[in-house]
């Protein structure tokens, strides 16, 4: 009779030591950050590849309509350098072929000569400042402007990447840009990974 009781009272245990412990893990998120986390599309497997280089990763919470990750891709450091890296660029793309990409680096990035910019757009991010303009820069080697953001941080460094940006990332060289203001309004939405 007595190890009954003791079976019984194990079995209740077991699954309440277990809730509680799952309530305190998720607990440990906060709504906020579960709703960034729903927002950013990113699969487990993506955040795991971006929490995998040791740096605060910066993504949007806000997504054009359309929109789905296209690719993320991640550059570590190699073994026991830490300049100028590590990379990852976080690539979108909706069914009209219009793409963008919020990218970050370690360093190298240098200013952004201003001889050739045909329209900026000012932009106020709560994390990284006031201080970036996402601007349109003339290019003799492509047909159209660039939609690129100057970098922003105090490294990593963070910016946002419109379409025919061939230089930065291949995949993003063949698509088409979204809107300024749509791309003010990512830039704006950047936010830390949980």
């Amino acid at each position: 009779m007595k190890n009954r009781s003791v079976s019984t009272l194990t079995l209740t245990l077991i699954p309440a030591i277990a809730a509680a412990s799952m309530q305190s893990a998720t607990a440990e998120i906060s709504p906020n950050s579960r709703q960034l986390l729903a927002n950013t599309q990113l699969s487990q497997t993506q955040i795991n590849q971006l929490k995998s280089l040791g740096v605060k990763i910066a993504i949007p919470s806000y997504i054009p309509a359309g929109f789905q990750v296209a690719s993320v891709q991640v550059k570590p450091c190699p073994s026991g350098i830490r300049r100028f890296c590590p990379d990852y660029a976080i690539i979108y793309r909706n069914s009209n072929n219009s793409c963008f990409a919020i990218e970050s680096t370690g360093g190298g990035i240098g200013d952004m000569p201003s001889d050739n910019l045909e329209q900026s757009y000012p932009v106020n991010n709560p994390i990284l400042g006031k201080s970036a303009l996402l601007n349109y820069r003339k290019n003799s080697r492509f047909s159209g402007p660039i939609l690129t953001g100057s970098w922003m941080g105090k490294g990593p460094f963070y910016r946002f990447t419109g379409a025919g940006s061939r230089l930065v990332n291949a995949e993003l060289s063949n698509c088409s840009d979204i809107s300024p203001q749509e791309a003010v309004r990512v830039w704006e939405s950047l936010r830390y990974l949980p």
